[in-house]
């Protein structure tokens, strides 16, 4: 049974964006964890990431991790200044070997994912984007 909690973070209701990364990743959802600024919560850890560290080594690996994503709430805005007339960022994607890791930000708050490499990415962000961003 993959560890599921309850969202604290964000100012949106993250349950149905974790709900819609299930339907739509399935086994391929390997970690959701909503964040802002300031904090993070881990709101699902699939069963192979959770069999592989206890609870205290994930959230210390996940508070080193929020110290350096924080900066992604940055690079939106310079996205739409490089590419100007392409619309405003809906997620920021890293495709890695075995794990493809995807934000979804809205107004200094967000989901990271963290996706098997062959799960359905775009289909994730357009599934959870909507209650993040609602």
């Amino acid at each position: 049974m993959p560890v599921t909690n309850d969202p604290s973070v964000g100012g949106f209701d993250a349950t149905p964006a974790v709900e819609a990364a299930v339907a739509v990743a399935g086994s391929g959802l390997l970690l959701v964890v909503e964040d802002d600024r300031a904090d993070d919560e881990v709101l699902f850890c699939a069963d192979v990431v959770a069999e592989r560290d206890d609870d205290e080594a994930i959230h210390e690996h996940l508070s080193g991790v929020h110290s350096s994503v924080s900066l992604d709430f940055t690079e939106p805005d310079l996205f739409e200044d490089l590419f100007a007339d392409s619309g405003e960022t809906r997620a920021l994607t890293t495709f890695m070997d075995d794990l493809t890791a995807v934000r979804v930000l809205a107004d200094g708050e967000g989901l990271f994912l963290a996706l098997a490499p062959d799960a359905p990415t775009t289909d994730v962000v357009d599934a959870v984007e909507e209650y993040v961003r609602a």
